[in-house]
């Protein structure tokens, strides 16, 4: 009697450690599956896309300057963006909320994403001209790739 209490303990204790296991497992590959973002830089692996293109020196060289100067300009406007979020978030909150304040909020912040987008589409052009027609392929594949995986990756570009 005393073995099979024993023999249950122990395969109720192999049962839970084998769920503990199973879902550590799941969450460590869910979250290591995710694709970079769309934005030619991905944070969390800390490369660009044009690192995966295999350019020679002379793109490298053309393409870093303009890489940094994008996400410079993104950042700043990130930030705009953030301030303008912040501000409708209190015209919401506030009491007396005037429709006219919100719609007035509302074309800022339609403003400065029509802006964020402008400044994409003409990276991507800018990066476009340097490469050559196998790169191209491979860069536009990448950019369709996580644009379709992952949404409104346009929107949180660079560093947050």
């Amino acid at each position: 009697m005393k073995n099979r209490w024993m023999a249950m303990i122990l395969v109720l204790s192999l049962a839970m450690n084998t769920a503990v296991l199973a879902v550590a497992g799941y969450h460590y590959f869910d979250r290591n599956r995710r694709p970079p973002a769309a934005t030619l830089h991905s944070p969390e692996r800390d490369y660009h896309f044009y690192e995966k293109l295999g350019l020679t020196p002379a793109q490298l060289e053309e393409i870093v300057p303009m890489a940094n100067t994008f996400h410079k300009s993104l950042k700043g406007l990130h930030s705009d963006m953030e301030a303008k979020k912040s501000a409708m978030i209190n015209l919401l909150s506030g009491k007396n909320v005037s429709p006219a304040k919100i719609e007035g909020m509302r074309k800022e912040m339609a403003t400065v994403q029509d802006s964020i987008q402008k400044i994409v589409i003409a990276h991507v052009l800018d990066i476009k001209d340097v490469l050559n027609s196998s790169q191209s392929k491979r860069f536009f594949e990448l950019l369709s790739k996580s644009m379709h995986q992952e949404p409104g990756i346009l929107i949180r570009a660079g560093e947050q």
